[in-house]
């Protein structure tokens, strides 16, 4: 774990906690009995940028952040976060609520927004806005972000993580995206994170760092 992850916040001191419950098992969040690949770094196809400064962020940055907390041992009540929750479904709102916990820093995540894709209008995705995102250190908070997403992939239900031009699916090698021709749309100043949703939410649900109540 980077030792930037524990810098000072409201929610950082987490990480450290989950350190200590982790067990190599859930590395990745895959719950599976053979160790977790590590995703090969994108090729660009003939269509993706030349430039350097558009290649994704390694894996092993992405990968870098908290893994899943152990519920069994330590859970903590997810308080609402900085985004906006109507419209989203329970799954979106997890992820959101953990984000906002772990990162103090991000003061803005879009959420429900009419779309010509299905994400947004389904309250399927979010859109965490990286501060000074063209910095290094803006660029290091989105890797962090990613990998944090990419690590609860299973707990989640997170489909796909899109970074810096580059999607990653919840399980799978990531790829390039088209560019479409602005940084929002190709996704330098926020990361996009999409889940299966759950289903709407009722007004009983729990959130909690490593689980979910309904």
């Amino acid at each position: 774990m980077p030792a930037n992850l524990l810098a000072n916040g409201r929610g950082r001191w987490l990480a450290v906690a989950a350190s200590l419950v982790i067990s190599a098992g859930m590395f990745y969040a895959q719950d599976t009995e053979r160790p977790a690949p590590a995703l090969p770094a994108p090729v660009p196809s003939a269509a993706a940028p030349s430039s350097a400064a558009a290649a994704p962020p390694p894996a092993a940055e992405l990968l870098a952040a908290s893994a899943p907390v152990d519920s069994r041992v330590f859970d903590l009540s997810l308080p609402r976060g900085v985004a906006p929750e109507q419209g989203l479904q329970v799954k979106t709102i997890w992820a959101a609520r953990a984000i906002s916990m772990m990162f103090p820093e991000i003061t803005t995540i879009g959420g429900y927004r009419q779309d010509p894709l299905k994400w947004h209008p389904n309250g399927l995705a979010i859109d965490v806005m990286i501060p000074n995102y063209h910095s290094k250190d803006g660029i290091e908070l989105g890797n962090q972000i990613a990998g944090y997403a990419l690590a609860n992939a299973k707990r989640w239900g997170v489909l796909h993580v899109i970074w810096r031009q580059a999607i990653y699916p919840g399980i799978g090698a990531p790829s390039w995206t088209a560019d479409y021709g602005n940084e929002t749309a190709n996704h330098f100043d926020h990361v996009h994170i999409a889940t299966d949703g759950g289903g709407y939410p009722t007004g009983h649900e729990s959130y909690f760092i490593g689980s979910m109540q309904r």
